[in-house]
């Protein structure tokens, strides 16, 4: 086991000379669908960001963490005022959902800072708390907005961010900071996992694609439960590349489903 994630290591670094991920604009003119399909974006690149930080943090330069948080950073912010301003107009009669979008950008606006500045362990487990607090607020304030099928935009993003949160906490342990429910929070995202795809699977939008990709999900995730129950350590880089793979299957799955949900509006 050892020397084949040594192996894929090499593999994987003569491939990571690219950033690891991309910022989508802000879609202007955009339906309710492609905001709220953003805003789900918004939640687990907030999850990408902190492997970034990590990364940075151990001395990585697979996929170049530094300059893609240098890139990231301002077009993360643009896209956040930009999604809360659309929904607080629209919601403008739901006072708890303008509540929910001021105080997850309070706690971007102070994410932004540490996410700047360089990478300590103490910056991590703040950043892990802070995300872990503004992912729910997101969702909170666009939920009077989720309807006609939307929650199931919601749900693949959860599906997504289960492994990215697994493959942050193992970096976090590679980088010696110390997760006391570590075992805990990964069983419990393994579980979440499995009740996530199988609401999935059952839900009517599915098509051939879509089974097919989340198969190929369920699959891929196996290598999150070998890395949980296995005793030979993983290379960071392997984890990144897994993790992002992991990310363009599930938005690749939504794609789908919003494309569905658009055509029932025609």
């Amino acid at each position: 086991m050892i020397r084949m994630t040594k192996v894929l290591g090499i593999l994987l670094l003569m491939m990571g000379t690219l950033g690891a991920f991309t910022i989508d604009s802000f879609p202007k003119n955009g339906t309710l669908n492609d905001v709220f399909n953003t805003n789900c974006l918004q939640m687990t690149q907030s999850q990408q960001m902190l492997k970034a930080y990590i990364m940075k943090g151990l001395n990585s330069t697979f996929d170049n963490p530094s300059q893609d948080l240098k890139r990231a950073i301002p077009a993360y912010d643009k896209r956040f005022r930009q999604i809360k301003a659309y929904f607080q107009q629209r919601l403008k009669d739901h006072p708890e959902s303008i509540k929910a979008f001021d105080r997850a950008q309070q706690i971007w606006d102070e994410s932004k800072k540490i996410l700047q500045a360089p990478p300590t362990k103490e910056g991590a487990l703040k950043l892990k708390a802070n995300f872990n607090r503004m992912i729910p607020l997101l969702l909170q304030g666009s939920k009077p907005a989720a309807k006609g099928g939307l929650e199931l935009l919601s749900l693949t993003g959860k599906l997504c961010r289960g492994p990215m949160k697994i493959t942050n906490d193992y970096l976090l342990k590679i980088w010696g900071v110390d997760l006391p429910d570590y075992e805990a929070d990964v069983e419990n995202i393994i579980d979440d996992f499995h009740q996530h795809l199988n609401e999935l699977k059952a839900n009517p939008l599915n098509n051939e694609k879509t089974l097919t990709l989340l198969e190929k999900a369920r699959k891929g995730f196996m290598f999150y439960e070998m890395m949980y129950n296995s005793k030979s350590r993983f290379i960071p880089s392997l984890l990144s590349r897994k993790a992002d793979d992991n990310f363009k299957i599930i938005r690749a799955i939504k794609a789908e489903y919003k494309k569905e949900l658009d055509s029932q509006k025609k």
